[in-house]
């Protein structure tokens, strides 16, 4: 349980928060590539800031804040000209960096034009998405995961719009207890899915009370949920990265796994960012679309899915007693949904009683409170690594599995073995 205090500084990210200023010390997604017309800016909101985003003449994307310098026009009314961004109000030229190209009602030879420096951000274009660092000075090392750089046909990015708190997305993609009720299958609905969209391990989510465990990190938290076989272990092994990523087997059955953003744009709601991927095999395109399109559009984020609040998530008492446990569809996204939009905008986490099975929880909130009075005294936080070669090795010892272990006593030794001939495999080929 947290005091309000504490709540508000694990919730509020605007500008000025404890937890605004540590976001702004990450690279967030803020948008996907697709979302760019090819001649025209957009605007777009992260963190409590408005900015517009563009792609200028020679291809090159630019995020700057929104209104303009001059007299605070809408940039995303703009024109794509010029070498930057031209505002349709008065001529001004911003280029990708922010820098002031022309203003055309100034006398020639005047240098006012090379005072002017608009709010830009460094932004990486990777696996169709586009991340920003929305904070002061320089950006820390970009983390170059593995699931941003395989072929296209091995990764699936689906984005929604979460009307509720970034934190309560984030909490439940890495509770791993909620996957023996929430995502549970009835024996009859189980009978229907295949591989591709349960896995071969999804039976097990059931199995006991699993034992669960977290260690602390420096990029955050490592959890183990271990459920006991009759002779043998089922092991889940997911992550928080600090301050809003989890790392989780989902579809991938073992051979690669899902990355989350939660990425506010006010308090009340915020982004989803959902990537699954694989390494060796080609991702099942079009079962993927398939389950998105179900959910959300993927065009159109802010369209409500079929299933929302207003509706009662089409919540189907029939369907609970031969078909899935909590009525809401197969759909997982729009249990969580459910799970996270109902409990209200900001919920009161002063009001809660964790148990054991809370672990992963009562681990990131204190990962996330003992970042924000490190950000305070100046020490380094979590994740926050600006060589790019320490980066790349950090990104390795976040590891994830699912899997069946032969021993249910030293099941995390016997994982890590499994894991360290994997990855002398893979660097020999």
């Amino acid at each position: 349980m947290l005091t309000k205090e504490q709540n508000d500084l694990v919730t509020l990210t605007g500008p000025g928060t404890p937890g605004g200023k540590l976001f702004r010390n990450y690279w967030l997604p803020v948008a996907m590539e697709s979302d760019i017309p090819e001649d025209a800016p957009i605007a777009i909101k992260a963190l409590h800031q408005d900015f517009v985003l563009f792609r200028d003449e020679a291809g090159k994307v630019g995020l700057l804040d929104l209104v303009c310098p001059h007299r605070g026009a809408d940039l995303s009314y703009g024109r794509i000209e010029a070498g930057g961004l031209r505002c349709v109000y008065h001529g001004w030229v911003f280029d990708t960096n922010g820098k002031c190209l022309e203003q055309p009602a100034e006398p020639p030879g005047k240098d006012f034009c090379h005072m002017i420096k608009h709010g830009a951000y460094p932004v990486r274009v990777m696996g169709g998405m586009i991340f920003a660092y929305l904070g002061e000075g320089e950006p820390p090392a970009f983390p170059e995961w593995e699931c941003l750089q395989v072929p296209d046909n091995h990764r699936y990015v689906v984005r929604s719009r979460e009307r509720c708190n970034w934190l309560q997305g984030l909490e439940g993609d890495i509770d791993p207890y909620h996957l023996s009720y929430l995502h549970f299958a009835l024996p009859s609905a189980r009978a229907t899915l295949s591989d591709s969209n349960a896995g071969p391990v999804y039976e097990f989510f059931r199995h006991g009370t699993p034992r669960m465990e977290v260690e602390r990190t420096d990029y955050g938290v490592r959890i183990y949920a271990m459920r006991d076989l009759r002779n043998e272990a089922y092991l889940r092994i997911s992550n928080f990265i600090c301050p809003n990523i989890a790392i989780v087997a989902g579809s991938s059955d073992g051979d690669g796994y899902m990355a989350l953003w939660h990425v506010p744009i006010d308090d009340e709601h915020h982004f989803k960012y959902q990537l699954v991927f694989k390494r060796k095999g080609e991702i099942n395109l079009s079962w993927e679309r398939h389950q998105a399109e179900m959910q959300w559009d993927p065009k159109n984020p802010t369209r409500l899915p079929e299933r929302n609040k207003e509706n009662r998530w089409l919540q189907d008492r029939k369907d609970m007693k031969a078909g899935w446990f909590a009525g809401l569809g197969h759909a997982f996204g729009l249990h969580d949904n459910w799970a996270t939009e109902a409990m209200g905008p900001i919920y009161d986490r002063s009001k809660e009683h964790l148990g054991h099975g809370d672990k992963a929880i009562v681990g990131a909130r204190r990962t996330l409170l003992a970042a924000m009075e490190e950000l305070d005294t100046g020490k380094e936080l979590p994740f926050r690594i600006t060589d790019s070669q320490q980066m790349k090795q950090k990104i390795t010892e976040i590891v994830v599995a699912s899997l069946i272990s032969p021993d249910k006593d030293n099941y995390k030794e016997v994982f890590y073995a499994q894991h360290m001939a994997a990855s002398k495999a893979a660097a020999a080929e």
